[in-house]
């Protein structure tokens, strides 16, 4: 047989050294192959006799096995560098479980009731060792029924849910485990987005790794939101049912386990029969779940937890919310339960609540008017009675302190304060006619002119043409200075429009730019906290000193007050007035009806009412005359039944011959003195403490 003769291969360089290392540890591959099937096989790049033939062939290089580990070894330092600054990103868990500072704040009102109890976040951290085994497995069984299974992410529930949206063509269930939900409460921001969903994924291996079961559970309970402020197992159960949570029942367990899906649908005080309804959800998969048996689960759905609420009302939820964004700056960070006293009145509250809700439900749907602002406080700026929008617990927006809205003609008593000032005269004459000014025609509501009047007339009109003469006069800037000097914080743009109330304002800040006409022409710092102490009894801090001092004369503040009587008496307001008391006021429309106004005052309080929608569409013919007046009139009427009838502060001030026959001061009678710091001190002594202030 002839001796086969082997093919010379050409080796590039770079390669050389490679294959001798090769050839040195392994034995040569037999030749199994003659020349003319080696030359076939041989790689392109190695052999400067390959044919473009070949190089068409599509056959395998003996390079790709190169490539192919290069770039596994550049993806595995890249999923690296990618884990790497996923873990870089995870937070601190360590001390989770530590005890934190309390939040523990109850409000009380002017007489020492209770308002509401928010900021449990951190009071008291309860161990899941220490409940009654039915409240962690009520959440488990309605949340995440493979908890005890489970790694942190669920891969069946995810499954599950997904082919539940599938069904249903939108999402309907989320998967998320109870540990991812508590990485999310602990850690994220709710946004539902991919990377936060990623993060929330991560961390629910990371808190797995570090953290038992139990442990989890632990952390969950006490962090977990069910609405109305409440945070946590502990709080929950002392703010719905009046009980610590060692003590729930398992009827109550399966309320707060169904809450915790949709806090404001399913709250146990504003939504009772709907708790309920999804509590007997929770007891079902509760059964279903092997935790409890039939009869133990009927037994608990025929039994109607006795929910306890606060002496509150529905809408004291904004006042609270205001009162507590406030804390921190009087006392800084809060370390023990404190008790805040306050100038609310729950009664007056009551009363400012029904009054909206009765005008609405007569006026409202034909006026297409959806909501509503009501604050009530003394002439010193004390506040009563806040109402920030028709219902707290669909919406806890507070447009009483936060929705910036126009004015309108509610804003000429600075207007006319300033001419005032400059030496105009209730009794001087202008004209009510035609006029343009730079190109603005401004007219009047009535869509008439009534030629000559008195400057009292034209405020009693609400007339827009002397309005812009005056401001035109005085000056745009001295307008918005007056403005701010009794009250207004918020920014006003100086130009002609001015006068008819075309810069935002909230219903606060306008209501509290009014007090100085009420108590005779001292600017007031409107508030609601008089004092806070410890739940042990210690004073921590206490309101002293009074408002911003006096802004206008007496003769000036009489002068206003005597146009906003007339308001009320012939004017545009004549709706708001009180049948037995001296009381003055405003009204203020918008243009194309997008807000109405009533503000106004007697000798005890001072009133702001507005009325609007929040997307700032128009109503139908509403003015500050119709609704907003109503809503004052019920109002002021309920709110002073039995005080005795006062002079306004500031007629009272005038020469006897100017003080009007009905304003007539009676013999004062008797009236409950507000609770002072003192009483709610001593009382805290007497009871130690305990977690609530019994009501007076």
């Amino acid at each position: 047989m002839a001796k086969k003769k082997k093919s010379k291969r050409k080796v590039e360089p770079q390669f050389e050294r490679r294959i001798k290392t090769i050839a040195e540890r392994e034995p040569p591959e037999p030749d199994y192959y003659d020349d003319e099937e080696e030359d076939d096989y041989e790689p392109q790049q190695h052999s400067r006799r390959a044919s473009h033939d070949e190089e068409d062939s599509g056959r395998p290089q003996r390079s790709w096995p190169y490539v192919l580990a290069l770039l596994f070894a550049w993806g595995i330092i890249g999923g690296a560098v990618f884990f790497s600054h996923w873990i870089s990103e995870l937070p601190d868990t360590r001390g989770l479980l530590a005890q934190g500072p309390s939040h523990d704040i109850t409000i009380l009102d002017v007489h020492g009731r209770q308002i509401a109890r928010r900021g449990l976040t951190h009071g008291t951290m309860v161990d899941v060792s220490n409940l009654p085994s039915y409240v962690p497995e009520a959440f488990i069984a309605i949340e995440d029924r493979r908890f005890r299974d489970h790694f942190g992410l669920d891969p069946i529930g995810l499954a599950r849910a997904a082919f539940e949206n599938m069904i249903a063509g939108h999402v309907t269930q989320g998967g998320s485990t109870l540990t991812q939900q508590l990485a999310k409460n602990l850690f994220l921001d709710p946004k539902r987005t991919f990377e936060r969903k990623t993060q929330e994924a991560f961390l629910a291996l990371y808190l797995e790794s570090r953290y038992t079961k139990d442990q989890i559970l632990t952390l969950y309970l006490n962090r977990v939101y069910f609405g109305d402020g409440v945070t946590g197992i502990e709080a929950a159960a002392e703010a719905f049912f009046g009980k610590p949570a060692s003590q729930l029942t398992l009827p109550e367990a399966a309320m707060l386990a169904g809450s915790v899906k949709a806090p404001t649908r399913y709250n146990p005080v504003f939504h009772a029969d709907a708790s309920v309804t999804r509590g007997a959800v929770v007891l079902r998969a509760m059964e279903n779940a092997g935790f409890i048996t039939d009869g133990q689960r009927a037994a608990a759905q025929a039994t109607r937890p006795r929910v306890v609420r606060d002496t509150a009302t529905d809408g004291s939820g904004y006042f609270s919310d205001w009162v507590v964004s406030q804390i921190d700056n009087y006392v800084g960070s809060i370390t023990e339960p404190v008790v805040v006293q306050t100038t609310f009145d729950l009664t007056t509250q009551e009363e400012a609540e029904r009054a909206v809700a009765r005008n609405f439900a007569q006026y409202a749907a034909k006026l297409h008017a959806s909501q509503a602002a009501l604050v009530a406080m003394t002439p010193n700026g004390a506040i009563r009675a806040m109402v920030g929008g028709r219902a707290y617990a669909q919406s806890p927006y507070n447009r009483a302190t936060s929705a910036l809205r126009q004015p309108g003609s509610a804003f000429k008593p600075f207007l006319y304060l300033t001419a005032f000032e400059h030496g105009h005269k209730p009794s001087d004459m202008m004209n009510d006619g035609p006029i343009n000014i730079h190109g603005w025609k401004p007219g009047n509501y009535e869509g008439h002119f009534e030629g000559e009047m008195t400057l009292t007339h034209a405020f009693a009109k609400s007339s827009n043409v002397v309005a812009a003469q005056l401001i035109v006069e005085v000056g745009p800037k001295a307008v918005a200075k007056t403005a701010h000097r009794l009250g207004i914080n918020s920014s006003l743009l100086a130009v002609p429009s001015l006068a008819l109330g075309s810069s935002a304002v909230t219903p606060l800040e306008l209501t509290a730019a009014y007090a100085p006409f009420a108590n005779g022409g001292n600017a007031v710092i409107p508030y609601g906290i008089s004092a806070i102490a410890t739940k042990k009894g210690k004073l921590i801090w206490e309101r002293k000193g009074s408002g911003r001092g006096r802004v206008m004369s007496e003769e000036n503040a009489a002068e206003v007050v005597s146009l906003m009587t007339e308001v009320v008496a012939t004017g545009t307001g004549k709706a708001a007035r009180l049948d037995e008391r001296p009381s003055a006021g405003k009204t203020g429309t918008t243009q194309d009806f997008h807000d109405a106004w009533f503000v106004g005052f007697t000798a005890d309080l001072v009133t702001g009412v507005w009325v609007g929608n929040d997307d700032n569409s128009s109503m139908v013919h509403s003015t500050g005359g119709v609704l907003p007046a109503h809503v004052f009139h019920s109002f002021m009427e309920d709110a002073e039944k039995g005080l005795p009838v006062k002079p306004l502060s500031a007629i009272a001030a005038m020469p006897v011959a100017e003080v009007p026959s009905d304003a007539t001061p009676v013999t004062p009678a008797a009236e409950k003195p507000p609770a002072t710091i003192e009483d709610i001190l001593n009382r805290l002594a007497g009871t130690g403490t305990q977690s609530s202030v019994t009501p007076q």
